[in-house]
């Protein structure tokens, strides 16, 4: 038998299969225009968008599917490399069908989703082991029914130990409706390929994928994602900044705040656009080449600056919101209900607390007056002080436990939602992770915070303005230190002189003393007209001026202080 032709027989059979079934997808989705969409708000007579929300969320069991979906179908999990927030989908957690409405999941989803699709965001899905799979009908349905809104910021969907027949679904259904959409999904088929595309240490993996994941591979490989030696990103901030901050904003905070805050506080959707990654490490390579100072953001442009100010903080080695205050932030009060306490509370017991080094303080004090003056343009840019908030709190943290850090900067809008009760067996089951994350739902956490700062700029960061003032003044009164000072009593020979008055005495030997000390030898001539002055001649001079000095020294110092045309060593008092 002929294998091409066998091929190519297998092919054909193949491609009619896929005209067919393209063929239908279209017929459907034909017959669906114009027809009522079921599970909208259109279904509910005499409902608005937001009363129809609300009514499907509570449900007939008061709420409790959406807090299923909410904390265990569809689940946040920090940033990806380009400081886009993460969705994670858990196909091994999908629930029967004949006991739960699907409509109603489908719309739950789509609410969960909406937290999240006005800015760029990535979503990874882990399709192996369900146990109760989705019929294709729902699938197109859902399809669908999240449309534009949902694929415009999606800037990567990774489906993670697909299945054969939802890998042809999927294909079909891209090719025929949305050949762009199609870009961008990415089919991986062990979880050490996931680790190379986005950070997977910040995802809670379930056991049932890691079983299904032994299949695949013994064991999952995580790159290192090591980075060459940085002059600025990855680098401790007491290093950049000093421990008080006395050596001021390194270069990528100061370029950006310049820039945004002279041209782009109406820019709409700042910071929550992410340009493309090989922008991104152009603008580093800038940062990063030796005697390179500053960028000139003019070239790149405003989503540029805020994304490589966002990259700076969240690669700072040690986070901005160490874990260890998250038990601190998550005891402050509720800004809803007492924003004048949490204001205080905020100022006096999380920013001293945060001040480890003091530096931390006078960063947060600079990037959150920026946040204030964004804010104050939401009218006209669509960034709140709530989407500011959500779009920083995933740069501020970093541990070594992803289901914290997620729970502190979640963004979820079902905490009106009642928790499922918990009893029996399953109390003793729940460890840390999940107690901070279930029974803790509505206490405050980094979003909260951040939020917090924005409205209450000038109350929360008072302190800290008053005391950068007060230093800023100090420094400008404060008399000029003389280039050459007296060295404490003990150091004789100690010589005490700028650069300039050495290079002043260098010229001056090479004028009047050379000679006499080319004839005494006691320096070597490189030049025939210009002499090599070692270290030790100068001191040498020193010491004779020294000598010629302190007869008279105590009557000068009382006539006029001393004079800065003489070099001042150590004297005997």
């Amino acid at each position: 038998m002929d294998s091409g032709n066998g091929f190519a027989d297998f092919a054909k059979k193949f491609n009619s299969f896929g005209n067919q079934l393209g063929n239908n997808i279209k017929r459907v989705f034909n017959e669906g225009q114009g027809a009522r969409r079921t599970g909208s708000s259109e279904d509910v007579l005499g409902l608005d968008a937001e009363a129809f929300r609300e009514a499907t969320i509570a449900g007939n069991d008061g709420g409790e599917l959406a807090t299923y979906v909410n904390e265990k179908l569809v689940c946040e999990a920090g940033v990806d490399f380009d400081s886009r927030p993460m969705l994670v989908f858990y196909a091994c957690r999908m629930l029967n069908p004949d006991v739960v409405d699907y409509d109603r999941l489908l719309n739950l989803i789509q609410f969960r989703l909406d937290d999240f699709v006005e800015s760029d965001y990535t979503v990874v899905l882990f399709a192996a082991n369900a146990r109760y799979n989705p019929s294709v009908k729902w699938l197109f349905t859902a399809y669908r029914r999240l449309g534009r809104k949902y694929k415009k910021n999606l800037k990567a969907l990774y489906i993670v130990h697909p299945l054969t027949w939802v890998r042809v679904v999927m294909t079909a259904m891209n090719a025929v409706l949305s050949p762009k959409f199609a870009k961008k999904v990415r089919w991986l088929d062990t979880l050490s390929e996931l680790a190379q595309a986005v950070p997977i240490s910040q995802i809670n993996i379930p056991p049932e994928v890691y079983q299904f994941n032994a299949t695949k591979e013994v064991e999952v490989r995580v790159p290192a994602h090591a980075r060459p030696p940085s002059r600025f990103f990855g680098v401790p901030l007491e290093q950049l900044m000093g421990v008080h901050g006395e050596l001021g904003l390194p270069a990528p905070v100061a370029d950006a705040l310049d820039y945004l805050y002279t041209n782009a506080l109406e820019v709409p959707d700042l910071f929550r656009r992410t340009p493309p990654p090989p922008t991104l490490q152009k603008v580093r390579s800038q940062y990063e080449a030796g005697g390179h100072v500053s960028v000139a953001y003019a070239v790149w442009g405003e989503h540029v600056a805020a994304a490589v100010l966002k990259t700076w903080c969240r690669e700072l080695p040690q986070p901005i919101i160490p874990p260890h205050y998250y038990e601190l932030i998550r005891q402050m009060p509720d800004p809803t209900v007492q924003p004048d306490q949490a204001a205080a509370y905020a100022r006096d017991v999380i920013l001293p607390a945060l001040a480890d080094p003091p530096c931390v303080s006078l960063l947060l004090a600079a990037l959150f007056g920026l946040l204030r003056a964004v804010a104050d343009h939401a009218s006209v840019n669509n960034m709140t002080s709530g989407r500011l908030a959500a779009a920083w709190a995933p740069n501020f943290v970093h541990s070594s436990q992803p289901d914290v850090d997620i729970t502190m900067c979640s963004v979820t809008r079902f905490s009106e939602a009642p928790l499922r009760a918990r009893g029996g067996d399953d109390e003793d089951d729940d460890d840390d992770v999940l107690d901070l994350a279930g029974a803790s739902e509505n206490r405050p956490n980094v979003v909260t915070l951040a939020k917090l700062m924005v409205d209450q700029y000038q109350t929360i960061f008072k302190p800290i303005l008053e005391a950068a003032e007060a230093l800023t003044k100090k420094q400008a009164s404060a008399p000029r230190k003389p280039p050459r000072t007296t060295a404490p009593s003990g150091m004789a020979s100690a010589v005490q002189a700028s650069d300039e008055d050495i290079a002043a005495l260098v010229e001056e030997m090479g004028q009047t003393t050379v000679s006499q000390m080319q004839s005494t030898g006691s320096i070597q001539t490189a030049d025939p007209v210009r002499p090599v002055v070692t270290a030790e001649d100068i001191t040498r001079r020193l010491k004779a001026e020294q000598d010629a000095d302190v007869r008279g020294d105590s009557a000068a110092q009382a006539q006029d202080g001393g004079d800065e045309d003489v070099i001042v060593i150590s004297k005997a008092f």
